[in-house]
């Protein structure tokens, strides 16, 4: 028999379980859900709703500072640019039960997660130029982290995070007027994102999904699929007889994923000190590969190879 079940916040990940898991009983909605962040989803994320499609994105540009170091292009939509307020209250379920089950999952995203966090900060900016479809990711050279202009739906959605920066907010206003030459910001809000996250998927008095598990990716903050996907898993394993083993097992790809890619943040850090930073491995391989959430050792040592120079300074950054 299934058991019943308690979830504990109602994000993407709380809300993609009530829908996959039809004996959950009680739900904690302490508020109308919001979250500051770029709103973008791979086209192939389930539960997507079409009706709550803004823009769509084919083209990633990747810049240090003002210098484009690569670019991807997809023939067809590799991103949809969602209005995730409405899409996650009508993702809600729109009445639950406060009964107390016999499991509990904690979907609380920053909330409720371990590991390092920061703040990183979004605005909407109105009378800016950019090119449709496009996606720019904007590295600093100074600082851990990046900023970010996407397309949403006739206004850009421009944000960013930095390790080490505890308000962001006027590093983003700064960022508006000198990269993107001004445009009338509409709105600012913050939100706190796990970068270096601790994976937890069951922490003794429950299980965990999404960015409260620690299932969020530390090197472009993706944190809507990898909650959907964990939850979609965990509602699958409560139906067998070891779910835990089996939660594992389904999430096990994205486990790795998160924690390579926390490895090359701490990575990251050291280089920044040095005068360099992963972005010097940019070429379309490694670039795609950052997209698709996918990067390898194997896609690194090909890249390393071809910067000999380059590889001594990775070295020196992972021996210190």
């Amino acid at each position: 028999m299934k058991p019943r079940v308690t979830v504990i916040g109602l994000g993407p990940a709380g809300s993609a379980f009530l829908r996959a898991y039809k004996d959950a009983s009680g739900v904690d909605i302490s508020r109308r859900y919001f979250k500051a962040c770029g709103e973008a989803v791979p086209v192939e994320t389930p539960l997507v709703d079409p009706r709550f499609v803004v823009d769509k994105v084919k083209v990633f540009r990747f810049y240090h500072w003002t210098s484009q170091v690569g670019e991807v292009a997809y023939a067809k939509p590799r991103w949809y640019i969602v209005d995730k307020e409405r899409w996650v209250e009508a993702l809600r379920p729109r009445e639950v039960q406060a009964e107390k089950g016999d499991v509990v999952v904690k979907a609380g995203g920053p909330y409720q997660s371990r590991g390092v966090k920061i703040t990183v900060v979004r605005a909407y900016v109105a009378g800016a130029k950019a090119d449709e479809e496009t996606v720019h990711f904007i590295f600093p050279r100074e600082a851990t982290g990046f900023y970010w202009v996407f397309p949403h739906g006739g206004v850009l959605n421009v944000g960013g995070g930095f390790l080490g920066v505890e308000n962001p907010v006027p590093l983003v206003r700064q960022f508006v007027e000198k990269w993107l030459g001004g445009g009338r910001i509409l709105d600012v809000r913050g939100a706190p994102l796990t970068v270096k996250p601790d994976i937890v998927l069951n922490d003794g008095e429950g299980f965990r999904i999404g960015e409260a598990a620690g299932l969020v990716y530390p090197l472009t903050g993706e944190g809507i699929r990898p909650g959907i996907l964990s939850a979609l898993a965990l509602a699958e394993a409560l139906s067998t007889k070891k779910p835990l083993e089996e939660y594992k097992r389904r999430v096990k790809k994205i486990v790795r994923q998160v924690e390579f890619q926390r490895s090359l943040l701490s990575l990251a850090e050291r280089l920044i000190r040095s005068g360099e930073g992963l972005l010097e491995l940019a070429e379309d391989g490694v670039l795609r590969d950052y997209i698709e959430e996918n990067l390898s050792a194997k896609t690194l040592f090909v890249a390393l190879a071809k910067r000999p120079r380059l590889a001594v300074k990775f070295i020196a950054a992972l021996i210190k």
